[in-house]
């Protein structure tokens, strides 16, 4: 959506150092004044350049003092040309273009005229750029808006060197700036002649000449759709500065440009003092959303409207903000503020650096489609899902080009970041702080710089996290941002991350996690240089904490809301009115009472999300209606999630549509033409079309089953009603159409379909008007096929374990389809069951929904119960959560050989009945090995239960292991290890806890009795399919019987 128009009439402050600053004006082009410019270009004799020829003069024929007026400054001579720029024709020029702008500092005093004076300079650290935005996007506010870029990084001043950048005493002295458009200010912004020592007189702005001459040539190739151009093309030596001086006025005469001052943040007797943020994050599979929270000075109690729901901006259509939950998807694309290669010209090579290497959520979503295909790999669905995937890929990543670049250019964030890193992604700072606490075996190459762009799947968890936090860093700051709250003009420091946790986490992947989050944070203050000896906002790296579990937190947002908001703040009714006498374990502090047995609350709750569906079950005790003292009861996941759902309605509803339609445009074997298409790969099939077929499935097969299923979310549960539509009725067409009136996706996309049926004996055939059935009960049926088993599961848990309320959560629990499966296992008496998508809150939920009393997406109750845990330590009145008894205990009882992604029989188990949890647990298997395999845990001694993937057993790819005789004789055992005495404790437990379940391979010999230790691998691998290249919503690849 668009971003919201601030009133900047009065100005507004920069926070030095806070990443780069987005500021937006709207204007209405038809409303605004008449504006054109007429130039002279004329012959200067006895003047010639290096190549002998006579030098040509730009010279303006208006009075820039007064516009209107019939004399101008130069009188017309014989051999003049003459030529005018309209508004019109400035402004397309550098429209969706970044374009370098004067905006210079004021200096004191004023002119003779009473006007302000400026300094020459700073010339590179603003940017703009200009977008059509009322026909793009519905704008009502203008026609278009002018996005301005300040690069707040401040740069010492340096003697016979041109002034690029605000500088440290600039901000000591808290100077201010502004756009400038008089001709007198743009033409020394233009041109700066400066008397280099070895060197005479040297144009310091020659890197601006050469970026406007750029945008010129790029926007009349663009006029001639990309033919070669001609001389004629090009009829005015300086029409590239002609149309740029009439842009800048223009666009003075349309923002009114204000005053902008630099906060102090780098002086010892500083004034202001920073406001602290804690950033909250939920990352998913599937999707992902975040908040700020801001603790004011001197504020005693917290005031939940002070929360900010996380915002990300789109670097490629910076007009664009996307506030909602976003999509987990990423894409190694550089952030782009115009010619990179032309820039580094200027003096300051890292003006305008983004510190990320890749784009999340829609915007990776929208520049994912738009490849081509035939490139390397760019990009990952969910880097969350690869976590376990640590090797370096074969084939090497690529960024995707550069729109503003030119080929052959690598971006500079990709020049940079292999000081920081290793072939496989890891930060080398933070191997080194994770060979002292986890005791990792670090071999001596791993500490060796990247040299191949071949980094593992889960680093991308890492670069994500930059991203995210840069993005972060840059909102907290940003002067609209600010304006809306209070201490609009104190800085914004970040403090701490806070990162939930699925509940069906192994502990190893939650070590993983926590280790990839403190790397985000190394490496985003190594990218930006940013170090504990500066004085700015960012002189501390912020803390990581990763001890809250998803579950846990949407269990606060229900007790937080019932006790505080609808009892008046009574934990002790609520427990009487729902709870239950139990005894209160020894683990928690002792009750103030005498009698054994005390109110509680157990609260259970499934939360159903992209890749896992989560079981927790928690007893609640409370000590003076005020504290609540958490005792886990139990804790289960299951690799099987809305994900699978999602692919099983492509597979049965979406597919035999298509296949009706193919059919009816006379292609003969639909279904086999179809299983060719998406049931997996073949020898002849090219990257290109690999590529097609996964952003067929993602632009055209998976939006079309989400629609479906969006309908049965908003149908009654009793619904048995099929409404048939057309496909292209579930996509938003926003004015783009497709050649053949066909569904608005880019035309190579439905072409791996539609190309080739023709030669196949099929007539026309168009995908939007395939008829579609919304049929509740066919979501019905896939709901069960899906859901069933596991349901079975959490619902004999639940009952065993007696619990009071259960919550239902996550997105997929938005449909009747889900909550009736589950109301129907009969776990707990159904107005016990609470699906939160139904739960009313009041205004103090920064998500609620348009009706502003319901949760609208149930996946962001991990965010704001994330929240409350993070205040409900200290800061809440009256409400106390003591988190530090929130901890997660190993599930993996039975560990044995899987059947499938999810079965464990008995026989092939391989320890039963383990408790990781102590120390003293021996644990040593011995089994044969044939084939590679794979090793997952489950909790209970129930075959029908589902088991986890932990881990794959195979042979090394060399030339040795393909000459192993088998069977090979394997043990494994376990690899405990106790943490230090001197770690902090978050890490200390999160040490010991993961390699409780964790496995080394201890001893290996082939059929002849040789040893064969060195060439077997067990790895970390907890998808719940055999990857393959990888998940199917990154290859394609769906089934099709």
């Amino acid at each position: 959506m668009l971003t919201n128009l601030a009133d900047f009439s009065d100005g507004f402050t920069l926070v030095p150092d806070s990443g780069i600053q987005f500021v937006e004006f709207g204007f209405d082009f038809d409303a605004s004044p008449r504006l054109s410019r007429s130039f002279i270009e004329r012959l200067s004799p006895g003047e010639t350049g290096s190549d002998g020829k006579t030098l040509i003069r730009l010279l303006p024929n208006w009075n820039d003092d007064d516009p209107d007026s019939d004399q101008p400054p130069y009188p017309p001579k014989g051999d003049d040309v003459v030529y005018d720029i309209a508004k019109s024709r400035a402004l397309e020029t550098f429209l969706d273009r970044w374009v370098p702008v004067p905006f210079f500092k004021i200096e004191p005093g004023k002119d003779s005229l009473g006007n302000e004076i400026y300094a020459q300079g700073p010339t590179d650290w603003v940017r703009v750029r200009v977008t059509e935005t009322r026909n793009a996007h519905g704008d009502r506010k203008g026609t278009h808006r002018a996005i301005f870029a300040f690069d707040s990084s401040l740069a010492p001043r340096k003697t016979n060197r041109p002034y690029l950048a605000p500088c440290p005493e600039d901000a000591m002295r808290t100077e201010s700036f502004r756009f400038v458009s008089q001709l007198p200010d743009v033409i020394s912004f233009l041109s700066h002649k400066l008397d280099v020592p070895g060197q005479g007189p040297v144009d310091a702005q020659k890197w601006l000449d050469d970026w406007l001459r750029d945008i010129l040539y790029s926007f009349k190739k663009l006029q001639r759709k990309g033919k070669e151009l001609r001389p004629e093309d090009f009829p005015f030596q300086f029409e590239h500065l002609a149309r740029y001086i009439t842009f800048v006025q223009f666009l003075a005469s349309v923002i009114k440009p204000v005053r902008v001052t630099l906060i102090d943040t780098v002086s010892d007797n500083r004034n202001v003092h920073p406001v602290d943020v804690d950033l909250v994050l939920d990352i998913g599979n599937s999707r992902s959303c975040g908040l700020l929270i801001q603790s004011f000075p001197d504020d005693v109690n917290v005031d939940l409207n002070n929360s900010v729901v996380l915002e990300l901006r789109d670097l490629s259509k910076p007009e664009l903000v996307y506030r909602d939950p976003f999509e987990s998807q990423c894409e190694l694309v550089a952030g782009e503020f115009g010619a990179e290669d032309i820039a580094r010209r200027s003096g300051r090579p890292r003006a305008f650096f983004w510190p990320s290497l890749l784009r999340i959520g829609p915007e990776a979503s929208r520049l994912r489609g738009e490849s081509e295909g035939t490139e390397a790999a760019t990009g990952l669905s969910s880097p969350k899902r690869y976590l376990w995937s640590s090797d370096p890929v074969l084939q090497e990543w690529k960024f995707r080009s550069a729109s503003a670049g030119h080929a052959g250019t690598e971006p500079l964030i990709e020049r940079s970041m292999y000081r920081f890193i290793n072939d496989r992604g890891d930060v080398l700072e933070q191997l080194e702080s994770d060979r002292r606490q986890f005791k990792l075996k670090v071999k001596e190459s791993e500490l060796q710089t990247a040299s191949r762009f071949c980094f593992s799947r889960s680093s991308f968890f890492t670069f994500m996290l930059v991203e995210i936090i840069a993005q972060a860093m840059s909102m907290m700051n940003n002067p609209g941002t600010r304006r809306e709250r209070r201490l609009k003009d104190s800085p914004r420091r970040l403090r701490r991350i806070i990162l939930t946790i699925p509940s069906a986490t192994p502990i190893q992947e939650q070590r993983i996690l926590r280790s990839r989050a403190e790397a985000a944070v190394k490496l985003l203050w190594s990218l930006s240089g940013w170090g504990d000896s500066d004085s700015g906002i960012n002189s501390q790296r912020p803390e990581i904490h990763c001890s809250w579990d998803e579950a846990s937190s949407v269990h606060l947002v229900y007790l937080y809301g019932e006790a505080v908001h609808k009892l008046g703040g009574s934990i002790r009714t609520l427990f009487d009115m729902l709870g239950k006498d139990r005894e209160r374990p020894k683990t928690l502090p002792p009750s103030k009472g005498k009698e054994k047995l005390e109110r509680s609350l157990r609260v259970a709750s499934v939360d159903v999300g992209g890749g896992t569906t989560d079981l927790m079950v928690t007893t609640y005790f409370q000590t003076d209606n005020v504290a609540l003292f958490p005792d886990q009861n139990f804790r289960e996941g299951f690799r099987i999630a809305g994900d699978d759902l999602l692919k099983v309605v492509i597979e049965r509803l979406v597919i035999p549509r298509l296949e009706e339609g193919l059919a009816q445009a006379g292609l003969p074997n639909a279904r086999n033409y179809l299983k060719d298409r998406f049931a997996g790969d073949n020898p002849n099939m090219s990257e290109q079309e690999k590529h097609l077929r996964r952003q067929f499935v993602l632009q055209v097969l998976q939006p079309i089953a989400i629609a479906v299923l969006s309908e049965c979310e908003a149908m009654p549960a009793t619904s048995r009603k099929t409404e048939i539509r057309k496909a292209g009725s579930f996509f938003e067409t926003t004015g783009r159409t497709t050649a053949g009136g066909d569904i608005p996706v880019d035309a190579r996309i439905l072409g791996y379909l539609k190309d080739s049926i023709g030669a196949l004996g099929a007539g026309e055939f168009t995908i939007a008007d395939c008829d579609v059935a919304v049929d509740p009960l066919a979501v019905e049926e896939c709901v069960l096929s899906i859901f069933d088993t596991v349901f079975d599961n959490i619902a004999e848990a639940i009952n065993h374990l007696d619990a009071d309320v259960v919550l239902l959560t996550g997105r997929p629990m938005r449909l009747p389809q889900m909550i009736s499966l589950f109301m129907n296992k009969m776990s707990v008496l159904p107005d016990r069951v609470i699906p939160i998508k139904d739960y009313r809150v009041g205004t103090w939920y920064p998500f609620r929904g348009v009706s502003n009393t319901h949760i609208d997406d149930p996946k962001t109750t991990a965010v704001v119960g994330a929240m409350l845990c993070a205040l409900a330590e200290r800061q809440i009145t009256n409400f106390t959560l003591y988190s530090q008894y929130l901890r997660m205990k190993s599930t993996a009882r039975y560990i044995g050989r899987l059947q499938g992604s999810s079965a464990l029989p008995d026989e092939t188990l391989l320890f039963s009945d383990i408790d990781l949890d102590a120390a003293t647990a021996e644990a040593e298997a011995e089994f044969d090995y044939h084939s590679p395999l794979r090793i997952g845990f489950r909790q209970l001694p129930l075959e029908r239960w589902v088991a986890t993937p932990l881990y794959k057993l195979t042979t090394a790819q060399t030339r040795s292991a393909r000459s192993v005789r088998k069977p090979v004789r394997v043990t494994i055992a376990r690899n405990v290890q106790a943490p230090e005495d001197d770690e902090a404790n978050e890490i200390a437990l999160l040490t010991s806890e993961a390699t409780r379940e964790e496995f080394v391979i201890q001893d290996a010999e082939d059929a002849d009795g040789s040893p064969v230790k060195r060439i077997m691998e067990l790895k970390l691998d907890t998808l719940a399919v055999e990857a393959g290249d990888g998940y199917w919503l990154d290859t394609g690849i769906i089934s099709i019987q």
